[in-house]
């Protein structure tokens, strides 16, 4: 998979909640988010949704990721995003910029892994950390880090990181649902805005990027349930 380093400096969780959409034109892929101030680019929470949960999964799978024995954690990150000599993301994988986490820390965080991993050294915390403080970035990942390495309540483990290809699983189908929320925020916008001749065009290419982020879902958890 390329490298793909961040430049957003905000790891404060009241972060996550982005301002009202801005952009109507032209409709972005569903999988690719470029700004963070769009909404719909971004993926939203129903307000019922407790976000303090999605976080806290978030966290469970970094941690499950950085304690994983090295081949696991390579087999679970190659299942979600593809490998760094792919030169573009197919149907099977998550494109590498697929905004997976709320948190800005844990985006950072996980960039780092992806990273480390890609060069074929182990994601371990300690090496996480150090590539997180030569990138000048430790400061804005220090809670989400400790929060990793030693959590105010400890979180169940399993030996030899069996449960990392759940979480992750689990992790793509709160992107996928977010995506479908945006979806219908983005339908929204346009029965709002455009004429209505458009409608049916902006519906039909939505409907396009549901069916491509549902093809590439159950592929890669398909992918995940084989590891």
């Amino acid at each position: 998979m390329a490298e793909y380093p961040r430049t957003r400096d905000d790891s404060d969780a009241a972060n996550i909640t982005p301002s009202a959409a801005s952009a109507i034109e032209p409709l972005p892929e569903l999988e690719t988010v470029t700004d963070a101030d769009d909404l719909t680019l971004y993926g939203v929470l129903d307000p019922a949704d407790d976000i303090e949960a999605a976080l806290e999964l978030e966290l469970t799978f970094l941690a499950a990721l950085l304690f994983a024995p090295a081949a696991i954690a390579r087999q679970v990150i190659t299942a979600v995003i593809g490998t760094r000599d792919e030169s573009a993301p197919d149907l099977t994988v998550l494109p590498v910029d697929t905004t997976l986490f709320l948190g800005p820390a844990n985006r950072l965080i996980f960039d780092a892994a992806v990273t480390l991993i890609d060069e074929g050294t182990p994601a371990t915390p300690q090496l996480v950390q150090a590539r997180l403080t030569d990138q000048n970035l430790h400061r804005h990942t220090k809670n989400a880090m400790l929060d990793i390495i030693s959590p105010a309540t400890p979180r169940a483990t399993v030996v030899g990181g069996a449960d990392l290809p759940h979480l992750a699983a689990a992790l793509v189908d709160a992107w996928y649902r977010r995506g479908y929320r945006a979806l219908v925020t983005r339908m929204h916008q346009m029965i709002a805005t455009r004429p209505v001749d458009e409608l049916g065009g902006h519906w039909t290419a939505l409907t396009a990027h549901q069916q491509t982020a549902e093809r590439r879902r159950l592929t890669v958890r398909d992918n995940l349930a084989r590891i």
